[in-house]
């Protein structure tokens, strides 16, 4: 497996994919279809590179078939005030998942963080995403704290 940066003709692949990141059920409170139109116009933006220090890289197996994607950004700690490395958005294929792939994204992302500088590399999962939840947990990552929030009928 290698991992690049992404090129305008991994478009079609990364917006493709964007689904995945909800195929674990629906949140609460949330409209799939607008969290995926959402995923989109930001994974665009960052291949447009109208997204400022945004960068996607893919993952691909030795005969060039793309196994997934992770998008980096920065976020701002709040009790820091200090800017951090993000992951945006990380979604592998169906078929590679729970084969590594994620994990060499997730590495790729923390030394992309550490060549930068950055003291902490963030990222946001939902409760319910059980399986992305045990992968960050095995990569390193602890759960710092819980988004509570209440839909209000308008």
């Amino acid at each position: 497996m290698r991992i690049r940066t992404a090129v305008a003709s991994d478009r079609a692949l990364i917006l493709g994919l964007a689904p995945r990141l909800v195929e674990f059920g629906q949140p609460a409170g949330r409209d799939a279809a607008q969290m995926i139109e959402r995923d989109r116009e930001v994974l665009a933006a960052s291949l447009d590179d109208t997204a400022a220090g945004s960068e996607i890289f893919v993952a691909e197996n030795d005969d060039g078939v793309a196994l997934g994607f992770i998008h980096l950004t920065t976020a701002n700690d709040y009790y820091a005030n200090s800017e951090t490395a993000h992951v945006a958005d990380i979604i592998v294929t169906e078929a590679a998942a729970r084969h590594g792939v994620g994990t060499a994204l997730l590495d790729l992302a923390e030394d992309w963080a550490r060549r930068r500088g950055f003291a902490m590399l963030t990222l946001n999962v939902f409760l319910d995403n059980h399986g992305a939840r045990a992968l960050y947990e095995r990569c390193g990552f602890r759960e710092e704290w819980i988004r509570c929030i209440k839909t209000l009928s308008r």
